[in-house]
């Protein structure tokens, strides 16, 4: 997915692509927008096409790609344009990541707190950008992803912003989680949800992509961005190491601290948000089973959760997944599983 993809929406986004624009078009596109959804659905994507498009000196139906202005994006030197995330406050280009290596440096963490949460220091340096005159005559626009990992000094930072902002500024926040946003920061957003594509049409893009795998579409939940992912790597290969891990644990053939032992500390994110879709599936399979069992897997789903946010913070990747799996050992003590067919 080279980084001119993200000139234009997703094949199944076109709907929500046509209302958005509609806005731009007629200026009437709200000041905060909060975008909702799974992950691997193509939020991003869409807000990455979306500011392309406002920002476009000769957009027709999508950023052209070559004018001024998309010249400037592309490079991640867009005067009006930047993305707030856990790399700092940068220039926003249409990229993967949301930034380009030569774009513009607005403000970055020192390199102990990357990869944790989003800053006051960051937020106060957007906010500090979004006080300059706008060059071209045209709004700003800002990238806040992923908004769940704003912490509550940057999010009360940003709250003032969006209740008054200044004239022709647009905060675009993109998040999977949006009840670990303050809810006076969600209450003030424009929220737009994203769901997953018909089968169908996931399928069709990824053959698109060059990729024909219906395992990897099922591990994603049906996301495409994420089984294209999947099915490129060994990220199939590995959840399935995992599921086996999570079942050896919860039937006491393996030990909670070896198991937990077994997770690369890097991959522990990644891992608990496997870990969330992973424990939907098993809830859904025991739709018939007493309901001290399902109420086990619903417990280990908000345990799963709180995890998430721990992890996003000072939380000890080993230790935060031994006190899982214990948890589940326990859970899975208590109310075994119904044998499903």
């Amino acid at each position: 997915m080279k980084g001119t993809a993200f000139w234009r929406p997703l094949p199944w986004q076109q709907d929500l692509w046509l209302e958005q624009t509609s806005l731009i078009l007629q200026q009437r596109l709200p000041h905060a927008l909060l975008m909702i959804g799974g992950a691997g659905i193509g939020k991003r994507w869409f807000a990455r096409a979306l500011i392309a498009f406002a920002l476009c000196e000769q957009r027709s139906g999508y950023a052209c790609g070559q004018c001024r202005s998309c010249v400037q994006l592309g490079a991640g030197t867009h005067p009006n344009a930047s993305v707030v995330g856990v790399d700092g406050h940068l220039g926003l280009a249409p990229t993967a990541d949301g930034h380009a290596e030569q774009g513009l440096v607005h403000w970055e963490p020192d390199e102990d707190r990357k990869r944790r949460d989003i800053t006051i220091d960051a937020a106060r340096s957007l906010i500090g950008t979004l006080g300059l005159a706008s060059h071209y005559g045209s709004d700003r626009y800002a990238l806040i992803e992923p908004a769940d990992l704003l912490n509550a000094s940057s999010a009360n930072a940003l709250l003032k912003t969006i209740e008054e902002p200044p004239a022709g500024t647009h905060l675009v926040l993109v998040t999977e989680r949006p009840q670990a946003l303050l809810p006076t920061l969600r209450s003030r957003c424009q929220r737009l949800r994203f769901a997953a594509p018909d089968e169908a049409a996931a399928r069709a893009w990824m053959a698109e992509q060059g990729v024909r795998d219906d395992d990897a579409l099922r591990l994603a939940l049906g996301a495409p961005l994420r089984a294209l992912e999947l099915a490129r790597g060994d990220g199939i290969a590995l959840r399935r190491q995992w599921a086996d891990l999570w079942s050896a644990v919860g039937s006491g053939r393996k030990d909670p601290l070896t198991a937990a032992a077994a997770i690369d500390k890097d991959s522990v994110g990644e891992h608990l948000q496997w870990a969330q879709q992973w424990l939907t599936e098993q809830l859904r399979a025991q739709l018939g089973a007493p309901l001290p069992r399902r109420e086990s897997i619903a417990q280990m789903m908000q345990d799963v959760f709180d995890a998430q946010r721990r992890a996003a913070g000072n939380a000890q990747p080993q230790l935060l997944m031994e006190s899982l799996f214990v948890r589940w050992l326990r859970l899975s003590r208590a109310a075994p599983p119904v044998a499903t067919r």
